[in-house]
């Protein structure tokens, strides 16, 4: 198999830092009679924007504009739309090209309830390259939160950092335009997405949103981010290639936490993805989380081949999921072709599942194909290895764990897992591990002091050296499951070392030492609902009490 991890995606090329920016302020209490400077903000994206066309009319090639947002609530007016006339812009000096960063200040938010957004867009719909979105909460949008690009103005080289998006009718953040050659170049960091395509809320519309959404996109990297309660997928990959989501939590979609269609090179570790059978949106009968789906759906008429290929799936955490690995035959029609090759997951650990009315293909690894088998359908090359798959046989029979028609069976193997409960056909073949002793359910700690009953060598897996900690595997690990679970790093160390971060708590006191930042705290119970939301200033450290294990999230 051709290494998937060898594949390097690029980070952004930004723009000189923001003090370099011809830059406007906005205010929550702003008036377009202003001159736009931080003591004396406009009110508007309109007058903002002819402003940085009257300041900016000496310069030329591409010039770093900003938007920037004093603190506040912003009850919106207007979506913002870069059309052409606001992104190439001609003048004495010449043509140039305003590369548009938003950046907010402090405790920003944009609320656009009062506002009925441009069909196929964003609260903003930007153009340009080198271009950064910060620090900015946006609300309650009628279709999308970000666009990045759109036909014949593209977004390239952008980072969006410690952005919230909570309330679309449709995508949260879209990335990506298939009829563009170039490389998105994207970046998101720190940013959580939450209550998304609100269209398919009864159950009742198609399933057209997603938390983020790609297509047609290329380089593309989400780091650190948390997705939460979202009525579609929460990263949808769609004829784009080159993308990697890691260290980020999902919790509670509708749809799969990742959705690879159409897509190749993609590196998904690191993440932890949750479902709950008691908060999981699904009004006609629950409907459980799926961790990975591949399929090929997203296609024009015009192609013969549908390629999603080279996947990498490692170092994960699923908990109470409907599905780990699942594997569809999509919906490319009878005269194209769907073929899904080079897939690994490995070094993930599963643990525990769930299924409700609505939903029937429930298993750790699981293919839907139809019957009989299409003829224009291929899968080939599936490694599952160095995995740990537990959940209590009495709530799903071992037989249903892996499931998938017999015409694909030859395409998986299965070196080095661990499971609960000896699996038919899997066990025996390919020298798995069966541990009676596997937590059936979530475990009150993923990173236990000592798992003797774990311990003992498996074969290591080819450019997958180190755990989800970023811990290197050594030679008396377990080398199985997303963790080495018999060294702990300590939480406290993390956080006086790393100013935004996920982290799940298990303790009763969580302290947040002070920072040269401000940073935004919310805290949430482990089944996705919200507990608390803090700002703590530059300077100032926190001391968080808990009852009950929780996940917290540090931005700044």
């Amino acid at each position: 198999m051709q290494a998937q991890t060898s594949v390097r995606i690029p980070e952004p090329n930004l723009h000189p830092s923001a003090e370099e920016r011809y830059s406007v302020y906005l205010a929550s209490d702003g008036n377009d009679a202003n001159a736009g400077a931080r003591t004396s903000p406009v009110r508007t994206f309109a007058r903002a924007i002819a402003l940085l066309k009257e300041r900016t009319s000496d310069a030329q090639g591409h010039v770093a504009c900003a938007f920037r947002f004093l603190p506040g609530e912003y009850a919106l007016q207007s979506n913002f739309i870069q059309r052409a006339e606001d992104y190439k812009v001609t003048g004495p000096a010449g043509t140039r090209f305003l590369d548009l960063s938003i950046e907010g200040e402090g405790f920003t938010i944009l609320d656009a309830s009062k506002i009925t957004i441009t069909p196929g867009h964003g609260v903003f719909t930007l153009c340009g390259r080198g271009i950064t979105v910060s620090n900015v909460v946006i609300r309650n949008s009628s279709e999308f939160g970000i666009r990045l690009g759109q036909p014949g103005y593209r977004c390239t080289n952008v980072l969006l950092k410690s952005v919230v998006i909570d309330g679309t009718y449709s995508h949260g953040i879209k990335i990506g335009d298939e009829t563009s050659a170039l490389s998105d170049t994207t970046m998101l960091q720190h940013c959580t997405v939450r209550n998304t395509n609100l269209m398919n809320i009864r159950g009742e519309k198609g399933q057209f949103g997603s938390a983020i959404k790609m297509f047609g996109a290329r380089d593309v990297i989400v780091d650190s981010c948390f997705v939460e309660r979202n009525w579609g997928e929460a990263v949808c990959i769609n004829n784009s290639q080159r993308v990697e989501v890691r260290n980020t939590t999902i919790i509670d979609n509708w749809a799969p936490a990742v959705y690879c269609d159409v897509a190749s090179d993609v590196r998904i570790h690191g993440n932890v993805f949750k479902s709950n059978a008691d908060t999981t949106m699904f009004p006609r009968g629950r409907r459980g989380m799926v961790g990975v789906l591949l399929s090929a759906e997203a296609w024009d008429g015009s192609r013969t081949d549908y390629f999603t290929e080279r996947i990498d799936v490692y170092n994960n955490v699923f908990l109470n999921m409907a599905g780990c690995l699942d594997i569809w035959e999509g919906t490319v029609g009878f005269l194209q072709r769907q073929i899904i090759r080079d897939v690994r997951f490995a070094h993930n650990t599963c643990i525990g599942m769930w299924t409700t009315q609505g939903n029937t293909s429930t298993a750790f690894v699981n293919c839907v194909y139809s019957s009989p088998f299409p003829g224009n359908r291929s899968l080939s090359n599936v490694l599952i290895a160095n995995n740990v798959f537990s959940v209590a046989p009495s709530q799903v029979a071992p037989r249903l764990w892996v499931r998938m028609p017999a015409e694909v069976i030859p395409a998986f193997t299965y070196p080095s897992n661990y499971w609960r409960a000896d699996i038919p056909g899997i066990g025996t073949t390919f020298k798995n591990v069966v541990n009676a002793q596997l937590p059936e359910t979530e475990p009150s700690s993923l990173l236990p002091n000592n798992t003797p009953a774990l311990r003992g060598l498996v074969p290591a897996i080819p450019d997958i050296q180190s755990d989800a900690r970023d811990l290197s595997r050594s030679a008396d690990s377990t080398n199985v499951g997303a963790f080495e679970w018999d060294r702990l790093v300590g939480v406290h160390e993390e956080l006086a070392s790393c100013s935004s971060l996920v982290v799940l708590v298990h303790g009763a006191r969580l302290s947040l030492p002070a920072t040269d930042v401000a940073r935004y705290v919310r805290t949430y119970t482990l089944n996705g609902m919200m507990l608390s939301e803090t700002l703590i200033a530059a300077g100032e450290g926190l001391e968080l009490h808990f009852d009950t294990p929780s996940t917290v999230v540090v931005t700044q």
